[in-house]
């Protein structure tokens, strides 16, 4: 595919997001930056109407049957002409002067592959605040020490599109987070930047911290990761949607 110069592609996966969408692609819209945007919507086979409003809002719509938010965006980036890809989440809004901040970082460090920035829960649980003070304090840290990224968030990283060969799709939890890191560490160099932080829903944690520790952490990052590099699938059909879901 040919790619356009200074365009940036947001590729945002999306199944049943009719309460969320309308949000997210509104603060795109209320974006301070004047440069070349396109909205790309990855509709993962929904129910609802998440692919009729996000035609409405202005995006572009993509379909993808196959489950998982990891296919969803493979599709959505294969159809991104942006040279400058962002992969964000349907369930998050923005600060206005996100895309600038973008920009500002590629223009200014011209060897870099990617940037990565932080994100926040809206409306989390006491814990779901500490652990993202947590966990982007440890990947602040360990970036400004070992030059190093140790982590990257689906809802709030940029990547060159050069720099990307594909997601891995035999792992649908940790294929555009762990997988990616991985693969843009091979091409370049990645930055962290605190700054320009995203707000993305708490919904994934409604479940509580021993969940989320043992289950999603544990069982979906670990074991459930180890069983599809062997076998090539999840032990669910569908992970994605289970641990998704409104």
């Amino acid at each position: 595919m040919n790619t356009i110069k200074n365009k940036i592609s947001i590729v945002i996966p999306a199944y049943n997001e009719e309460k969320n969408i309308v949000n997210c692609l509104q603060s795109i819209k209320k974006q301070t930056y004047k440069g070349e945007v396109e909205i790309i919507v990855s509709d993962n086979n929904s129910t609802d109407n998440t692919a009729s409003i996000s035609h409405e809002q202005g995006a572009i719509v993509v379909f993808e049957p196959k489950a998982g938010v990891v296919f969803a965006r493979e599709t959505g980036t294969r159809k991104a002409t942006g040279n400058i890809i962002i992969q964000t989440d349907a369930d998050t809004t923005y600060p206005v002067d996100w895309l600038e901040q973008i920009l500002k970082s590629f223009s200014e460090k011209k060897d870099i592959v990617a940037v990565v920035w932080s994100f926040k829960f809206i409306n989390a649980p006491w814990w779901g605040k500490y652990f993202t003070i947590l966990l982007f304090g440890i990947t602040d840290i360990v970036h400004k020490v070992t030059n190093q990224l140790i982590y990257i968030p689906g809802c709030n990283t940029a990547f060159k599109r050069e720099a990307w060969h594909g997601y891995d799709t035999k792992l649908d939890q940790g294929g555009d987070e762990v997988a990616l890191l991985k693969q843009l560490k091979k091409e370049g160099r990645i930055i962290f930047l605190r700054k320009n932080t995203v707000l993305t829903s708490s919904r994934r944690l409604k479940k509580g911290l021993i969940y989320n520790i043992f289950v999603t952490l544990i069982f979906y990052y670990l074991i459930d990761r180890f069983f599809r590099n062997i076998f090539g699938k999840s032990i669910f059909s569908n992970p994605w949607r289970i641990h998704n879901q409104n």
